[in-house]
């Protein structure tokens, strides 16, 4: 069982009133595809400094004469940094954008916690 947060819209959003649920825990997408993945979560800021910063921090290194292996290693531990900050960093995205985060929900996958929390939803309104 994995730990799920559900978060619902704004009620003035465009894009109705659909729940998201962001999984607890590292995300191996944002590890991979940092940049990307943050363009694809539409947070654009964050999306540039992924891009940004470890390029950076690699082009410092490297005007500083560090070795290739040091480089590489504060590459990837920037990478992990991302990977396990990167759901924390979509859950105060979504606050900042209005979302509220409602309940927290266990279940085998993100499909299952949406159906689970509709569920709660639909006895709490009974």
């Amino acid at each position: 069982m994995r730990i799920y947060t559900i978060h619902l819209p704004p009620p003035y959003s465009a894009r109705g009133h659909e729940p998201l649920a962001i999984r607890e825990g590292f995300n191996w997408w944002a590890l991979l595809f940092s940049g990307l993945w943050a363009f694809a979560n539409r947070m654009w800021l964050a999306g540039i400094a992924m891009l940004v910063v470890p390029a950076a921090v690699a082009a410092g290194l490297d005007y500083a004469g560090a070795g290739e292996i040091f480089s590489t290693v504060v590459t990837l531990a920037i990478a992990v940094y991302i990977g396990a900050a990167a759901n924390d960093w979509q859950r105060a995205h979504l606050a900042r954008k209005g979302w509220k985060e409602t309940r927290v929900i266990a279940a085998a996958d993100r499909d299952s916690a949406l159906r689970r929390y509709l569920d709660f939803a639909a006895i709490g309104a009974a």
